[in-house]
């Protein structure tokens, strides 16, 4: 089988970490970065840097995204137009206007569009779709999905009350967990705490918090937190209960889930990075093989519902949402 040809634009964190994943799924990476680092990056993984987005997508499979927001709308478009295929790290745009018009401009041109969203990927996760989806919990699903992590990106910062911030940016992980695992989500009622245009010296940047009303009755709280301190770069959490019993996970905790009330089935916390199991289902689905786990329609359903939790947190009005198709 021929490599998968990739070009990853930027040369930040998470460029390094989706670098690392498509190198363990054998693709050949090309990395471009307007800051100038690309070239150090892809020296350190053996990769390949370019001096343009045009040089970066010339013969490539797919373009991986891992610029900030603001950037993905132009960049997509432009891999989109040379029939190359678009891996890009959540959010898929700034706002839902422009996600729509890149899903579009994907189906128009018979390319393949998957977002990023990695958390999808991490096994806790993953088996509670798996549980939820097999009927083990029962009925009458109610959720809360924490996630909480340290902010050292300046370029987060510029975004204004009204935009949303924290809403509309990390919280977007904990919302995609709570689309993909109970669906449609019909009604939004968000606010957020805090400064979100700039890092606090200690404590919490800011705190988001959303409830969301799905189109099958569960109800999810999604909390996010940006912190000020890089210790643990990373939680998430989840407690869901029904009527068949009650599932908790917490990443600080060295342990197995815990199940009460039912017999959903213990399963373990630990696994392989998810980004490298999403760059493989990815590099997979490239090579004609089995879609990925989530696609176009997720990355739209994403933006779609925190740009509604933006506009609940500045009116103070919970929003209803219609369910949407892809069209």
């Amino acid at each position: 089988m021929r490599q998968l040809e990739v070009a990853l634009i930027g040369a930040g964190l998470i460029a390094r970490l989706h670098l690392q994943a498509w190198i363990a799924a054998g693709a050949a990476v090309r990395v471009h970065s307007d800051d100038g680092r690309a070239a150090d990056l892809a020296r350190e993984f053996g990769a390949t840097a370019v001096g343009s987005l045009a040089e970066a997508l010339d013969g490539a499979d797919a373009v991986d995204i891992c610029t900030p927001t603001g950037s993905h709308h132009g960049i997509a478009l432009a891999a989109i137009a040379r029939g190359v295929g678009v891996v890009c790290e959540k959010p898929l745009a700034a706002t839902t206007a422009e996600a729509e018009e890149i899903v579009a401009a994907a189906e128009r041109a018979g390319v393949r569009l998957y977002p990023a969203h990695d958390v999808r990927f991490a096994p806790a996760f993953a088996r509670l779709h798996e549980l939820v989806a097999a009927g083990r919990l029962g009925a009458g699903s109610v959720a809360r999905f924490l996630v909480s992590a340290y902010h050292p990106r300046p370029w987060t910062g510029h975004a204004s009350a009204r935009s949303g911030g924290i809403l509309t940016d990390q919280m977007l992980h904990g919302v995609d967990l709570a689309y993909w695992i109970f669906g449609d989500v019909v009604r939004v009622h968000a606010y957020y705490q805090g400064e979100i245009a700039t890092p606090a010296p200690q404590g919490a940047v800011a705190a988001g918090t959303v409830v969301l009303t799905h189109a099958s009755g569960a109800l999810s709280q999604v909390v996010a937190r940006w912190t000020a301190t890089p210790k643990p770069p990373v939680r998430v959490a989840f407690h869901v209960s029904g009527t068949g019993g009650t599932v908790t996970y917490d990443s600080e905790w060295p342990q197995e889930v815990r199940v009460v009330d039912g017999e959903a089935g213990n399963f373990g916390y630990s696994g392989e990075l998810p980004f490298v199991s999403e760059m493989r289902e990815f590099a997979e689905a490239f090579a004609g093989g089995p879609e990925p786990r989530l696609g176009a329609r997720d990355a739209l359903a994403a933006v779609r519902i925190t740009q509604a939790a933006a506009e609940s947190a500045w009116t103070g009005r919970a929003v209803e949402l219609p369910i949407k198709e892809v069209s």
